[in-house]
């Protein structure tokens, strides 16, 4: 492959040699700082946890004969194409009758999920139907208010559980120091969806560095279709913005001084987003949320938290500023191209990602996705999304009500 060497043109006057030498020692410290926090994050890592949670006993799992009560808490806007299958899953759950309830607030839905809703007889399920849209956490925070028993627990609509999903979650709880369990969320994607075919690979990636930070010490916030946390630990989400409630509702119970833990035996399956398209948007979303949530994150950012503090930057926080460092990293290496073969090659390379993306968007739109494409253009779309997201964070623009 040709490499591209873009030719710029110096004027060579000792001042301008000096300005051009500071910018060229710039430009290497840029590139090498972007190109260690964007490995470090994605790769260094997930094989530095994995290896230290090798070296972990797994947590010992006490058999309970007497389960905790539970409240499971469940928001929705406008879900009749779902409903009726979600209540069906949650008539199946293995679990005492009498040690759960059910709690359902849509958020004015606008179709005919309500009328789906009192039509289907299930014990102890109390439907509340709120008068006007104000947000999935206004939701959470009313819900949770409502209930009454000791282990909070969080799903979706469009989420299903085994049938031993709740108990395998449960058994946890028995450890005092353990405030919360995030369970085992797999995605299935259709074949031609390309966005949601990368979505489920990197949600297997993701699930395995939750587990090994789990055994360590603590998961890094939850999957918000499944998870639990003791009721007396539950802090009421900001309503103001758009905040990510599965990831600030758990950090809240790390920072009291408690466990969040992961239980891959603890499963239940959810659909990808429907397109690409959706998926971006998606990410859009989860950017703004993020951003309007790293003022809560910043006390445990501190050195004196350990595990914590190093899990949060590496997991989350270099995460969500990886578009600007791709941005420095492609900046960098255009300059520096003209100084050394090496930055030729990786600037060239990204090229290259970018064409590899290019083709996926086109084979996406086909729908006839191939993996060796839809990889880099997953990536660049989900980057793309963080990047617009933090703009709306800036903007203030990003709703904090859900829509289908």
């Amino acid at each position: 492959m040709r490499l591209i060497q873009p030719q710029l043109s110096f004027n060579c006057s000792p001042r301008s040699v000096l300005d051009l030498s500071m910018i060229t020692t710039t430009a290497h410290i840029v590139f090498w700082i972007s190109v260690f926090f964007v490995f470090h994050s994605y790769l260094f890592y997930p094989i530095i946890v994995l290896g230290w949670a090798s070296l972990k006993r797994d947590h010992t799992l006490l058999i309970q004969d007497d389960l905790p009560s539970i409240s499971l808490l469940l928001a929705l806007y406008n879900e009749e194409k779902i409903i009726i299958d979600k209540l069906e899953n949650i008539r199946r759950m293995d679990y005492p009758p009498d040690k759960i309830e059910i709690l359902i607030g849509s958020d004015c839905s606008s179709d005919g999920t309500i009328k789906l809703l009192q039509s289907f007889s299930l014990p102890r399920a109390r439907v509340i139907d709120f008068p006007s849209r104000r947000g999935k956490a206004s939701v959470l925070n009313d819900l949770a208010a409502a209930a009454k028993n000791e282990i909070l627990v969080f799903s979706d609509a469009d989420t299903f559980y085994r049938p031993d999903a709740l108990k395998k979650m449960m058994r946890h709880f028995a450890y005092p120091r353990v405030g919360g369990v995030c369970g085992n969320l797999h995605l299935k994607a259709s074949t031609t969806n390309s966005g949601g075919m990368a979505e489920a690979v990197y949600w297997r990636y993701e699930n395995a560095i939750k587990k090994s930070e789990g055994r360590i010490k603590t998961t890094f916030g939850a999957t918000g279709a499944i998870y639990a946390i003791r009721r007396n630990l539950f802090s009421p989400v900001a309503t103001h913005k758009i905040f990510a409630d599965d990831f600030l509702i758990p950090l809240n119970v790390v920072r009291k001084g408690f466990e969040i833990r992961y239980d891959a035996d603890a499963e239940c399956w959810e659909e990808t987003a429907e397109s690409t398209t959706n998926e971006f948007h998606r990410k859009i979303r989860i950017g703004a949320a993020n951003f309007n949530g790293l003022a809560d994150i910043l006390p445990l950012l501190h050195p004196r938290f350990g595990f914590i503090s190093f899990g949060l930057i590496s997991h989350k926080l270099i995460r969500w500023i990886v578009p600007f460092l791709l941005i420095f990293i492609f900046a960098s290496s255009l300059w520096l191209s003209q100084v050394g073969s090496f930055y030729s090659y990786f600037f060239s390379a990204q090229i290259l990602f970018v064409c590899l993306a290019g083709i996926g968007y086109i084979l996406d739109i086909r729908g006839r996705p191939i993996m060796l494409f839809t990889m880099p253009y997953y990536f660049v779309i989900a980057n793309a999304g963080l990047l617009v997201g933090f703009v709306r964070f800036l903007r203030g623009t990003q709703k904090s009500v859900w829509n289908l």
